[in-house]
């Protein structure tokens, strides 16, 4: 029996938007977003992320332009990459709506879905509203300015570097070499602060008194800008037959030389000690007014309003000064509670299909 057609009156026609809908709800789009956004993840590992734009014109040359326009220099902040991500939350978002019943049965696969959805949720927040730069500083200098790929931005309060130290294990291997004048014998020797160490069987002793990091010459006397070890120097004390004298030697100045009455010539060089940590003492400044403090390192950064300061490096040439890096990061919350929920869908379902009888 033939079933005849209804009348072309009859046919209703498809809601405006649905086959957009239709669309946005497929399967089809997932396969496309994810292969998208792992090369998209790809890319920004493998380009330096947050760079000036000297680096990308060094590195890259004539492509320098694409990567400032396509925002790869800051790709998980990029336009086309939350786009991404908001696409592939809003298909997920509409899969599960059309499936909302049998996921209502399934409550376990639910809990999962939510997680996702969640977790993307959170990645576009931070994408739209998340900063991320750098904050250079000197000792004693305050600012609220942070420099960033995107452009600079400014904090609602200031970042006042106090003072910035570099911790390291041990105080480094101080060698020293010991030249008589007039018998022509000469030993190289490791020295540590408050020993003795023989030279030439016997023949003399040398002992390092005191250490210097990064000498200087105050009004009191000899003293040491920090602990970082950009002049160092030593004064030792040389002990022969002839008796005792104090001598001072330094790392970065091997031309300096005692007068001509002096028995020895010395030669200082220090290896340095691995460093520990750096640290910065931070001072967190409102309406020009100090409110708190904290002592900031790599894995202990300082927290104030939203925004987060780490410690991400310093310059050895300069004793005084400590690159901070400054993250606001409005999304984490989000994240955080999309990756409690999403292992808590798992579980329960791992859970429930070994409580199925077989």
């Amino acid at each position: 029996m033939t079933r005849t057609p209804p009348p072309q009156d009859m046919v209703r026609p498809a809601a405006p938007g649905k086959p957009l809908l239709d669309s946005m709800a497929s399967a089809k789009l997932l396969y496309w977003l994810l292969p998208l956004l792992m090369a998209g993840s790809i890319l920004g590992t493998l380009v330096p992320q947050g760079e000036s734009p000297d680096f990308y014109s060094q590195r890259f040359g004539a492509w320098a332009g694409l990567v400032r326009v396509f925002q790869v220099n800051d790709l998980y902040h990029s336009y086309w990459f939350v786009f991404l991500m908001g696409l592939l939350a809003v298909n997920l978002s509409l899969c599960s709506w059309k499936r909302l019943a049998l996921l209502l049965i399934r409550k376990d696969v639910f809990v999962s879905h939510i997680g996702i959805i969640v977790i993307l949720a959170g990645g576009m927040v931070s994408g739209v509203a998340g900063r991320r730069g750098n904050m250079p500083l000197f000792e004693g200098q305050a600012r609220d300015l942070v420099e960033a790929a995107g452009g600079a931005f400014r904090m609602p309060f200031a970042v006042l570097l106090e003072k910035f130290e570099v911790e390291y294990y041990g105080a480094g291997l101080h060698q020293l070499t010991v030249t008589h004048r007039s018998e022509g014998w000469s030993e190289t020797v490791s020295v540590e602060p408050g020993k003795e160490t023989v030279l030439a069987g016997g023949k003399a002793k040398v002992a390092l008194k005191d250490f210097y990091p990064d000498f200087v010459m105050s009004e009191s006397g000899p003293a040491t800008r920090s602990q970082s070890p950009e002049n160092p120097a030593v004064r030792v004390e040389i002990a022969d037959s002839q008796g005792s004298s104090t001598r001072w030697a330094f790392a970065k100045f091997d031309d300096f030389h005692p007068g001509q009455d002096s028995r020895y010539d010395l030669h200082y060089a220090l290896e340095p000690a691995r460093i520990k940590q750096f640290r910065s003492d931070l001072g967190v400044v409102e309406n020009g007014v100090v409110v708190s403090r904290k002592s900031i390192n790599v894995n202990n950064p300082l927290r104030w309003r939203g925004y987060t300061v780490y410690q991400s490096g310093w310059d050895p040439e300069n004793p005084g000064y400590s690159s901070l890096l400054v993250n606001r990061d409005p999304g984490t919350a989000l994240v955080y509670l999309g990756f409690l929920l999403l292992p808590l869908g798992l579980c329960w379902t791992f859970i429930r299909s070994m409580n199925k009888p077989t």
